[in-house]
């Protein structure tokens, strides 16, 4: 019987570092989340912060130059937690995909341009065992009708497909073999406005229909408001606050939040000024002694600069690393 106060997706302390000629570079340090069933989760940043390393390091697919240095990611199942960092390769092959599934960054150019999109969703139900031979055809017909393509189109090149058709083709060789969770790398990159709310709209409708546990990277704040019920940003590697939708954008405590909420527009008041961040993200060869944002902090303090802060819960889901900023929101409230 499962517990009910196990969580789906459970990352603890994760550690990523990579080792190339350079030196060796800390891309992931210490990140630490949960997801529940049919829940969903936007992990925000600036490019660099460690996003994808992170979701590429759930599935073990980092670079060869990727090491995963510290750290569980604990996947439920039946009731039990599965230490996906410590499965044997074919175990491993048993949860990829199957489990947890990835959209990858730029999957809508990921399609192999030589081969029918059909073969290709073909391939990996035949890979993963995940439906018997004779129902492969109906399998393939009923996943690209469920992301909106014609099962028709099955036959059909990715040339033959437009920007939109394909992403929801890789979203649909992602949910082939019907996993638990759900990763999306940056699902509405390259995509006009229009066709990005139609994904969106397909993700949330997937997510309710199947009973999804979605995990989104982007840097769109705004489908992150009208896709996720919690928000995790992460700066320089670690995460800087992480809390439900509506608290993030309605009391952030992390400056880098604050920062970066004020920085997107406004609908409700669009002709307001946008804020900026000065300077740039640390260098991972280069990381600050203390507080990873410090350098760029109006609040900075001789402490933050020498020494790295805990997170501290804010209140129940809500946490942040930035003992300052925590002061002020304590009087302000």
């Amino acid at each position: 019987m499962k517990a009910n106060n196990i969580p789906l997706l459970q990352v603890k302390d994760l550690c990523v570092e990579y080792h190339i000629p350079a030196g060796v570079f800390r891309a992931v340090d210490k990140l630490s989340f949960s997801l529940e069933k049919g829940k969903s989760l936007g992990i925000v940043g600036e490019s660099g912060c460690g996003k994808t390393t992170a979701m590429l390091a759930l599935l073990r697919l980092l670079p060869e130059s990727g090491r995963i240095v510290e750290g569980e990611v604990l996947l439920e199942v039946e009731g039990e937690q599965k230490d996906i960092l410590r499965l044997s390769p074919s175990e491993l092959q048993e949860f990829r995909w199957n489990k947890i599934a990835m959209v990858f960054q730029g999957a809508m150019n990921a399609l192999n341009p030589v081969r029918t999109v059909g073969s290709q969703i073909r391939e990996a139900l035949i890979f993963h065992n995940s439906v018997p031979k004779n129902k492969v055809e109906e399998e393939i017909d009923l996943l690209l009708d469920l992301v909106g393509v014609s099962p028709a189109y099955k036959n059909r090149y990715p040339h033959q497909y437009s920007g939109g058709m394909r992403q929801r083709a890789m979203i649909a060789m992602a949910l082939a073999c019907r996993p638990d969770v759900l990763i999306a790398d940056e699902p509405t990159t390259a995509l006009d406005m229009m066709v990005q709310a139609q994904i969106l709209d397909l993700l949330k409708k997937l997510q309710h229909e199947l009973d999804l546990a979605v995990v989104m990277v982007t840097h769109d704040l705004g489908a992150v408001a009208d896709l996720c019920d919690d928000v995790l940003v992460m700066y320089a590697g670690m995460m800087a606050e992480m809390a439900p939708v509506e608290t993030i954008f309605e009391k952030p405590v992390h400056p880098y939040t604050r920062r970066l909420i004020s920085a997107f527009p406004d609908i409700d008041n669009p002709k307001a000024d946008l804020a900026s961040i000065s300077g740039y993200p640390p260098a991972l060869n280069n990381l600050p002694k203390g507080c990873r944002f410090e350098p760029r902090c109006e609040l900075s303090t001789d402490k933050c600069i020498l020494e790295i802060p805990d997170v501290i819960e804010v209140s129940k889901g809500h946490y942040c690393r930035c003992p300052i900023s925590l002061s002020d929101y304590k009087v302000a409230k």
